[in-house]
């Protein structure tokens, strides 16, 4: 008898998580560096991410991945699908879940809201056990936004919404509680990431202003995109990452301002299927819900393919190496850019020689050089440039940026991806015509910002 009443809290509390948590799906949404959310829609739909029909009280439905806004993606999905969104994407930042929503014109409504979430079956136990609103200022961190509401003091709405947090024993990650009030109706998202997916898990030094992950997997996936479409030997309908078995589809990738090498580094990671739910927490593993099993098949998977697009074949496993399949050439003009690359490769699960950065000026290469390491002609090369701007430039930026645009004309066959500012944006076009989407209807601008400063994402086929 006793041991069946000790059994009976933790049993109904598994039973209410199949019920409302795991077994009915819910709204998500991914949060995306500004520009690419179609890319990540793609992403998601080749990861395998599979969702359900989302209906309205009208009877309308619709179905599938879908931008919902600047940096935004939405879809509606069991659980266990985002985890597989926060386990491969490379390009979502965050993904949120919808808890729930209601009407708050005032603070009464919003106390009511927030106090009638089952937050048990959300959040932790160290959060829900803290017994005050400083202590759960410690696991908890809440981002409130306001528009268009009665409510317009976010830090007052933050205040009611720690209170009304109602405590009900072990380590937790930090977890993240999104708030969006607008119209008068608030909406509350759970963070199932943690730290931002940028984030790999692998230590990483860092040179000025560097790139974020996601926006260079983007960039590698957007490029990719091109090369395999416009490849005449590629198969139809060739997916972004390209397709190993198929030896037109071997890409050489060209990182020759590299920086901190972050476009070598997610190029390496995607051929090795080195995929981030392998390699750093999140905070869906510390919420109730949470499956160890679930979360070991999805690892295990066979949409764990699209984290080593470029392997050789299905029977190689993850861990044994594929750069055979491809060569990275890495390069920046400065020594320091250097050590911090060998560093970044020395320090992470990568084989130790598959980035070699040398010492070289980019304007100082030719398309012969590139070749020699292409495995047939310049159509299999990838030229991924994140030239200086802003605090990182100290010299005349439209200038540089003229004299880049005039040598990537020499990269004859080559696909190009390269982040520009705004503001040199028309000198890049202009002394390279191939580029500019005006000039060839193949070309890709995507507007973007990185680090405070608004920018254009361009690809094309030179």
């Amino acid at each position: 008898m006793n041991s069946s009443e000790n059994k009976s809290p933790e049993s109904n509390l598994e039973k209410r998580l199949k019920r409302q948590v795991i077994g009915k799906p819910h709204r998500f949404m991914a949060v995306v560096p500004l520009g690419f959310e179609e890319t990540l829609v793609e992403e998601l739909k080749y990861i395998g991410v599979e969702c359900v029909q989302d209906c309205t009280a009208n009877g309308n439905c619709a179905a599938g991945i879908k931008v919902a806004g600047d940096g935004k993606v939405e879809f509606t999905a069991k659980i266990t699908e985002a985890w597989k969104a926060v386990a491969y994407s490379r390009i979502a930042n965050r993904v949120l879940m919808e808890i729930a929503t209601f009407k708050a014109e005032n603070f009464g409504q919003l106390e009511k809201g927030v106090a009638a979430v089952p937050w048990e079956l959300y959040l932790p136990s160290v959060i829900l056990e803290a017994q005050s609103a400083d202590r759960i200022q410690s696991f908890l961190n809440i981002h409130v936004t306001c528009k268009h509401s009665r409510l317009y003091h976010s830090d007052a709405v933050e205040e009611r919404i720690r209170k009304n947090i109602t405590p009900t024993d072990h380590a937790s990650a930090p977890q993240h509680l999104y708030v969006n009030l607008q119209d008068d109706r608030c909406t509350l998202w759970l963070d199932l990431a943690g730290e931002e997916l940028y984030k790999r898990g692998h230590e990483r030094f860092v040179a000025e202003a560097p790139l974020k992950e996601t926006i260079a997997a983007a960039m590698i996936f957007e490029a990719s995109k091109i090369a395999s479409t416009n490849n005449p030997k590629s198969t139809e309908g060739a997916t972004p990452h390209l397709k190993a078995s198929d030896a037109s589809a071997l890409i050489t990738f060209i990182d020759p301002m590299a920086g901190s090498g972050t476009f070598s580094l997610e190029a390496a990671y995607i051929a090795n299927g080195l995929i981030p739910g392998k390699c750093r927490d999140f905070a869906l593993k510390h919420q109730p819900a949470f499956k160890e099993g679930t979360w070991n098949f999805i690892l295990k998977g066979r949409h764990s393919e699209t984290a080593a697009p470029l392997r050789h074949s299905e029977e190689r496993s993850d861990e044994e190496s594929t750069t055979n399949l491809l060569s990275i050439i890495t390069s920046d003009i400065s020594e320091r850019p250097i050590d911090i690359i060998n560093h970044n490769v020395e320090v992470s699960p990568l084989p130790a020689d598959i980035i070699n950065p040398q010492l070289k000026d980019f304007f100082s290469y030719t398309i012969e050089d590139f070749q020699k390491a292409s495995s047939e002609s310049a159509r299999n090369i990838i030229i991924l440039l994140n030239p200086p701007y802003g605090k990182r430039l100290a010299f005349d930026a439209p200038k540089l940026y003229t004299k880049i645009g005039l040598k990537l004309n020499e990269f004859k066959g080559a696909v190009i991806a390269i982040l520009a500012p705004k503001d040199c944006t028309g000198n890049l076009l202009k002394a390279c015509p191939a580029l500019n989407p005006s000039n060839n209807p193949e070309a890709k601008l995507i507007e973007t910002s990185h680090g405070g400063f608004s920018l254009n994402a361009i690809f094309a086929r030179i």
